[in-house]
């Protein structure tokens, strides 16, 4: 073959190469500097312990605390209950679609998914100010709390695990569910003994790509959770999430300074902290899988 007809798949076959390239090494670049600019434990005066557990927020206090214990709970608490709260709904959306709705709605319903999941963040903060604040302010002494940016960041989340659910269960052979149905079982019974069992790894994923969604939200919840620095009493409290901690103090932090160092140390376990659970949902994955061929 010539080479001027072997050059479209030569420079198709290097140009994809170049991308995943470049991606990945923009991608380790980010990681190498955020593991650059942060130190364990911050400062010479706070040790690990404190940083992640025992200490407060309070970098301009003699001395300078700087725990990041408070953002962690409020964190595993909105996102926690957000998940919650998004993961039952979602589920029944992706049956519907899956096994439930005619075409008609389908396509009307999955395109309105894509929708809800493009809407940019401060929108979605914008508009649970409005509404979720007011009324919140009503029934307590401070509309701000931990449960109103929990609501929101579960309207946030719902998109990414409705569609990865229908879309799980559409993969589901037809072969399959028609030859439960053949056997005389319900409809009901197909699904939840023959569908469900086949689409659990992709039900998981979805679940999983909500968790790792909401853990990296910062507009929203710095919106309507608070941004108190002290450690969130419960649900109807005033916090701080991790996110919104890290774009609230940046700004105010010297280069080099051990503030500096201690919002860059948490953003590194923010990140580790993904990477952890993305890891477990792709070792569950193969477990599942590994269990339905058995």
């Amino acid at each position: 073959m010539s080479l001027a007809r072997r050059l479209p798949d030569l420079l198709l076959r290097y140009g994809a190469m170049f991308a995943l390239a470049g991606g990945v090494a923009v991608l380790g670049l980010v990681i190498g500097f955020v593991i650059l600019e942060s130190r364990l434990p911050p400062g010479p005066g706070t040790t690990l312990a404190g940083f992640l557990i025992l200490d407060r927020w309070d970098p301009t206090g003699e001395p300078p605390l700087l725990g990041i214990g408070h953002a962690w709970m409020a964190t595993l608490m909105v996102v926690g209950l957000a998940v919650a709260m998004a993961t039952p709904l979602a589920l029944a959306i992706g049956v519907f679609l899956a096994e439930v709705a005619p075409p008609l709605v389908r396509h009307v319903a999955e395109p309105v998914l894509q929708l809800l999941a493009g809407i940019p963040a401060v929108v979605y903060g914008f508009v649970g100010y409005t509404t979720l604040v007011p009324f919140m302010e009503y029934w307590l002494p401070t509309g701000e709390t931990l449960f109103c940016a929990a609501i929101v960041l579960a309207l946030m989340v719902l998109p990414f695990i409705a569609a990865t659910a229908a879309e799980s269960f559409a993969l589901v052979g037809a072969e399959l569910r028609l030859g439960g149905l053949a056997l005389g079982v319900s409809r009901w019974y197909t699904f939840t003994r023959i569908t469900l069992r086949k689409a659990a790894p992709g039900v998981l994923a979805g679940v999983i790509l909500g968790v790792g969604r909401g853990m990296g939200e910062a507009l929203a919840v710095l919106m309507l959770a608070g941004n108190s620095p002290a450690f969130p009493e419960g649900f109807f409290s005033r916090g701080q999430p991790i996110t919104a901690l890290i774009a609230t103090d940046l700004g105010e932090a010297a280069i080099n300074s051990d503030r500096y160092h201690a919002l860059f140390s948490a953003g590194l376990l923010l990140m580790l902290m993904v990477i952890a659970i993305n890891g477990a949902v792709i070792w569950l994955k193969k477990g599942l899988l590994r269990h339905e061929r058995h």
